[in-house]
């Protein structure tokens, strides 16, 4: 796995070395990614977040209900 990190951070900085564009835009267009992942990243760790809320309280219920008719 950590092969696989390294790879990929030498394929970037290669990437980023060796574009055409001038420095600046090349910089300006990664940080709109790392934007979009980080936005993307927190979306989907809402997603989780209210998901597991709901089966907790489903959960709860339920076992409210089960001890309820013990």
């Amino acid at each position: 796995m950590r092969k696989v990190f390294y790879l990929i951070l030498t394929g970037l900085a290669l990437g980023i070395l060796l574009a055409p564009g001038r420095g600046s835009d090349t910089w300006q267009k990664i940080t709109d990614c790392l934007d979009d992942l980080k936005s993307k990243t927190k979306d989907t760790i809402n997603d989780l977040v209210g998901g597991a809320k709901k089966m907790a309280e489903k959960g709860k219920k339920g076992a409210e209900k089960a001890a309820n008719e013990w």
